[in-house]
């Protein structure tokens, strides 16, 4: 039999080895696009930057930090979604000093719709590099940089073999909302649905593809502070998909984790919001499976997570462990394997 210490010696290693290296950790503004920041830092495997306008005109705000598990298949900086916002993901000690935004990416600009969801069927235009939509409220618009979608990778991947991937999600008591992604001209054109008003199922068995087995997950969404966690009354709600997913954000000026303080060993309690739920998607190839981990030290912090298993989103850990353990597992067999030859 083998010993728990050794399968959790195996599951420490990358942490530990992660921890050897720190990130830039700070967020600043300027009244020009070469932002910069260089004060406080976090120890993890991977570091970012990102860039985005603020609601006054010319000027931005930076932020650094530390990513582990990053979503992003590609080192390096690139828009991210919009034109005007920039994120760079990075490996190696305090490697996140500055924004350099690479030009060697040759993305074909499409035509897409660009509509709010007030007024869908707008009849207006944009020139991007791929389309979005939210088939729920009609909304659509121009993607920039690797394409997205929520719990998946970022990357080229994700259009590689197929010209248009959709999402639905369901969280908490709202409605399920369906994102989609495509990358050919028009691609994103508003179809008008006809649909009843009504109860809907909190289930989102209504995917024509091919049959994925499904899950029993957790539907809740709510904000608590630390010693709350496990007291909310909706993590009782339930909904069915093809993974379960929990996200929670947390800002605090104490420094603390989401997850079983796994970024620092203080605690100090503090508010997080917390949304759990199901997710039914068009192809499962690229989503990310396991938690995506993003935080500043001390300041901000940002956990997302995917999983296969029933009720796997009760918490983040859970989460984590369906993923993790089996690697670990074949991580052990394969360093066996190796000892026996």
């Amino acid at each position: 039999m083998i010993p728990r210490w050794f399968l959790l010696l195996l599951f420490l290693v990358p942490l530990v080895q992660s921890a050897q290296q720190h990130c830039y950790s700070c967020a600043g503004r300027c009244h020009s696009d070469h932002c910069n920041c260089q004060m406080g830092s976090c120890p993890s495997s991977h570091c970012f930057i990102e860039r985005s306008p603020t609601e006054e005109a010319g000027v931005y705000k930076i932020t650094k930090g530390c990513l582990r598990r990053p979503s992003r298949t590609i080192n390096g900086c690139d828009y991210d979604h919009f034109s005007d916002h920039v994120q760079c993901v990075c490996t190696g000690n305090f490697c996140n000093d500055h924004i350099y935004l690479n030009r060697r990416y040759d993305r074909k600009n499409v035509t897409c719709r660009k509509c709010g969801e007030r007024n869908p069927d707008c009849g207006e235009t944009c020139n991007g590099q791929w389309c979005h939509e939210d088939s729920a409220t009609g909304a659509a618009g121009c993607g920039f940089g690797p394409p997205s979608l929520p719990f998946f990778y970022k990357g080229p991947e994700l259009l590689y073999f197929r010209h248009k991937m959709c999402v639905t999600m369901s969280r908490g008591l709202g409605p399920p909302r369906k994102h989609c992604i495509c990358n050919t001209n028009w691609c994103n054109g508003f179809r008008k649905v006809g649909e009843s008003a009504g109860v809907k199922s909190r289930s989102l068995i209504n995917t024509p593809e091919p049959v994925m087995p499904l899950q029993e997950c957790i539907s809740c969404e709510a904000t608590y502070s630390d010693d709350q966690a496990n007291t909310m009354a909706c993590k009782q709600h339930r909904c069915t998909g093809h993974f379960c997913v929990i996200t929670g954000q947390r800002v605090s000026t104490g420094g603390s984790a989401i997850v079983g303080n796994a970024v620092n060993n203080k605690h100090v309690p503090g508010m997080v919001t917390e949304r759990q739920g199901c997710i039914n998607v068009t192809d499962s190839n690229q989503i990310q499976l396991g938690c995506a981990h993003k935080w500043m030290d001390g300041n901000f912090e940002e956990i997302r997570c995917a999983c296969k298993g029933n009720l796997c989103n009760r918490d983040f850990l859970t989460a984590t462990s369906t993923t993790v353990l089996p690697h670990v597992i074949f991580t052990l067999l394969a360093v066996l394997w190796n000892l026996v030859l």
